[in-house]
């Protein structure tokens, strides 16, 4: 090669493509969003667990403190001061709002007051019952506090009919962990 032969090109430098923003509370929303729903499926699964005690009434009373707790790890999630006498009169308001879903809690507890069979059965039904309440009560939690809601304005009457179909829902979510 000659020094008069030389290369004649232009360096092209591509610059990568830049994503689109992400807003940091889009973030953090989506991150508690996660964290709530983790914190309710662990606690559908606690609530199921518990309510297979075969002593009748001791039962509900295990299933009422597992979702104490949860709305106890939800608060904390969303930042949410939490007040158990409150919040323990807010779920029970909001329990006896579904109506049909406390009343068969109530007759799955009693029902283990029954040897074998009726401790069996009751204890089944005792089960799906307190996952499904669990799971309503965790998601009407998690909705209300998503929009910057509290526990002292939380009015379990506003939200009885989303309460019910969470109950619904969440019935339907046991139905295909059992099948499955």
């Amino acid at each position: 090669m000659s020094t008069t032969d030389t290369i004649d090109a232009e360096a092209t430098v591509v610059e990568p493509a830049t994503p689109d923003p992400v807003l940091i509370s889009d973030v953090v929303r989506s991150d508690r969003l996660m964290l709530a729903n983790d914190t309710v499926k662990n606690h559908v699964i606690a609530a199921t667990g518990v309510s297979l005690i075969p002593v009748p009434g001791v039962d509900l009373a295990a299933v009422m403190g597992i979702q104490l707790d949860m709305a106890r790890c939800l608060s904390k999630i969303y930042d949410v001061p939490f007040k158990e006498k409150l919040v323990r009169s807010l779920l029970t308001s909001l329990v006896a709002s579904a109506g049909v879903a406390a009343a068969l809690a109530g007759l799955a507890s009693l029902a283990k007051a029954v040897p074998v069979l009726g401790t069996i059965s009751g204890a089944a039904a005792m089960s799906a019952t307190a996952a499904a309440v669990t799971y309503a009560t965790g998601k009407v939690l998690t909705k209300h506090f998503e929009v910057g809601g509290t526990f002292d304005n939380f009015d379990p009457v506003k939200f009885k009919e989303l309460f019910k179909e969470k109950v619904k829902e969440g019935a339907e979510v046991v139905k295909s962990v059992k099948t499955a």
